[in-house]
């Protein structure tokens, strides 16, 4: 629970919200930025979940706010990537047509990352950059624990098919 000085008096929602922003902002960044593959997505994703988190706060306020900020990050970011599924597969076939010998490893890794299905996405995400274990990832994501370990297989099994140039069509 945040409190406030030696009374152990509740953070008010803004109080509680400025000191997670402070605290947790870039990490909330990183993983939206993860799952949207954009900058300015996971800038308006990570505006968006705090605003709810805020608007939520009478619920949470007594639990450590990450998890909920985390998953509030996920199910934006799936909600935008539903919205703009066929418009992120064209822009994906375009930049992996873009022959660029100054792109480093890890542009390709997030752009690699970028161009998988949205819960394969999450579950690499929440398991690898979060740290997460199948359980908990599967709690977020509201699948099974066998669904966490399929789409992440599916999810590895494509990645090292697309960052190895390999053909990815039959997937």
């Amino acid at each position: 629970m945040l409190t406030r000085g030696r009374h152990n008096e509740r953070l008010t929602a803004d109080e509680a919200i400025d000191a997670l922003y402070r605290t947790r902002d870039s990490d909330a960044f990183r993983l939206a930025y993860l799952m949207s593959g954009d900058r300015a997505v996971a800038e308006e994703i990570v505006q968006e979940a705090f605003v709810r988190i805020w608007q939520s706060w009478e619920r949470i306020r007594d639990a450590d706010a990450y998890p909920y900020l985390r998953a509030t990050i996920i199910n934006l970011a799936r909600s935008v990537l539903r919205r703009k599924a066929l418009e992120i597969r064209h822009a994906v076939r375009r930049r992996e047509d873009v022959v660029n010998e100054d792109v480093t490893d890890r542009l390709d890794t997030v752009r690699a990352v970028a161009s998988l299905p949205p819960r394969q996405r999450a579950c690499i995400a929440l398991r690898f950059y979060e740290d997460l274990s199948e359980s908990q990832t599967a709690e977020i994501l509201g699948i099974t624990v066998g669904g966490v370990k399929s789409q992440t297989a599916k999810a590895l099994r494509r990645l090292a098919v697309i960052l190895g140039g390999e053909n990815h069509d039959d997937e």
